[in-house]
């Protein structure tokens, strides 16, 4: 029996195809009818795990067929490995990231920037026609070919199997070390011994915590941000100017500004305008790095605005939010839960403190880039202590009105499984929602047992 695929239903093609294009970084333009085409015939044939109805599907897509911005951000997570390839074809440059930090340096110097999880989903889909288990089955394999070539201890073997292995044209290793994570670092280093010799390494080395009011550090970073771009023009040929860079943080602003605005707009309503993962989308939309193409990004945010605006105005509920639901804010790298189970269980995410945390601060676009940009990521929220860390959670929560918290950190990451506690007891104090830690496996599809103990979490509420 074969497994049942999801499909865009002919009904609501009409409304979608009167959407807007969306414009690329290199002009090109796709319109809303080449969209609801791959999305209709295309797609389901190279990558049916992706519309497959199945248990464990949760964050893969919203199916929100009303909603022109989800199947629009389903359409760019579907093209992105191709779009990937065309690119490098293209003689584009590519480099490999954090996660944790914004991209304007690397817009700059004419590079794409991709961090972990977008490598890993490049990789992926350069194979056509698996299911969700055979995805599952084929990633593993590869995991554990990297944690006998790195660590099985670092999550920051993501995309060092695949860069090692020649599967992937990436061709710089390049990003800033120590933030948020205890083993960037390490991983930099550890593709300096892998048999991949083509590849340039630098770290962009981010002075540790408790810095971001101290002269020397902002310098020192900004020094740091030098090296990369001079690195990154050592790739492309090219040269980045200070007009250069400048012009990429007035661009990533306007996707800072617009992310933000649309998501206190969503915040600001008791009726939830769309679900968990549409609400998602907006901050990685709005953080212009989520699809490999900023221009894209921008394109589609920029329309958002106006459908999310017009369904607070007329109370419209989003695609399988359930009425009244529990509001669950989560804390943590490259962490999440299974949204369309727990929308089931009757709770929707808020928010996230992960890529909100440089979507929500501006680069001042007065005076020197290199150094308004080390200004901006040496005050990350997400970076602070874990006092000042916790009170710009406690501002972030309440504006999001949650209902309670889940901090979930990733089995091997030491830095966010060491501050979990102290965070939530910071929170428990100054406003005394419930709080709940969940340490998952990053490597794997989600677990029924924490599946059962975020519903009991639910429940609770």
């Amino acid at each position: 029996m074969g497994k049942q695929l999801f499909r865009y239903s002919e009904e609501h093609k009409e409304k979608f195809l009167e959407s807007e294009n969306i414009t690329f970084n290199d002009g090109s333009v796709v319109t809303s009818e080449e969209i609801w085409h791959y999305l209709t015939v295309e797609g389901p044939k190279k990558y049916p795990g992706s519309f497959e109805v199945n248990l464990y599907q949760g964050n893969r897509n919203s199916r929100d067929e009303t909603l022109p911005t989800s199947l629009k951000t389903h359409y760019l997570g579907l093209t992105f490995s191709d779009r990937m390839e065309k690119a490098k074809d293209r003689g584009k440059s590519i480099a490999f990231i954090q996660g944790g930090q914004a991209v304007d340096p690397y817009t700059a110097a004419d590079t794409i920037a991709l961090r972990p999880g977008l490598v890993n989903q490049w990789n992926r889909d350069l194979v056509h026609g698996n299911d969700i288990n055979k995805e599952f089955l084929r990633r593993k394999e590869l995991k554990e070919k990297a944690f006998h070539d790195m660590s099985f201890e670092a999550c920051q073997t993501g995309g060092y199997e695949h860069i090692q292995a020649g599967n992937l044209r990436v061709d710089v290793i390049a990003p800033f070390t120590v933030l948020r994570c205890s083993d960037v670092s390490y991983g930099v280093e550890a593709h300096r011994h892998g048999p991949n010799k083509n590849v340039k390494l630098i770290n962009v080395d981010y002075p540790l915590r408790h810095q971001a009011d101290k002269p020397w550090a902002i310098e020192y970073f900004a020094q740091n941000l030098r090296k990369l771009v001079g690195t990154l023009d050592e790739v492309t040929g090219r040269t980045t100017s200070e007009e250069d860079l400048l012009a990429s943080i007035k661009l990533h602003n306007e996707g800072r500004r617009l992310g933000t605005e649309l998501s206190e707009l969503w915040w600001s309503t008791d009726v939830p305008p769309t679900n968990s993962a549409d609400r998602a989308s907006l901050v990685g939309l709005g953080n212009l790095d989520n699809h490999g193409d900023v221009r894209a990004s921008l394109s589609v945010l920029k329309e958002a605005k106006k459908f999310i605006a017009e369904r607070v105005k007329n109370g419209v509920k989003g695609h399988a939010v359930p009425d009244n639901p529990k509001r669950i804010f989560i804390l943590g790298s490259c962490v999440g839960i299974n949204t369309a189970r727990s929308e089931d269980s009757g709770a929707i995410v808020v928010g996230k403190d992960d890529q909100w945390s440089h979507c929500s601060t501006l680069v001042e676009e007065e005076g020197d880039p290199f150094y308004n940009l080390a200004k901006y990521t040496l005050e990350y929220p997400y970076e602070q202590s874990i006092e000042k860390r916790a009170q710009w959670t406690i501002e972030q929560i309440k504006k999001s009105r949650a209902d309670g918290v889940i901090f979930i950190h990733n089995w091997g990451c030491n830095t966010q499984a060491a501050v979990a506690r102290p965070i939530l007891d910071v929170i428990k104090r100054e406003i005394g929602i419930p709080t709940y830690i969940q340490e998952r496996d990053l490597h794997g599809l989600q677990h029924e047992q924490e599946q059962n103990r975020v519903n009991a979490f639910i429940e609770m509420l």
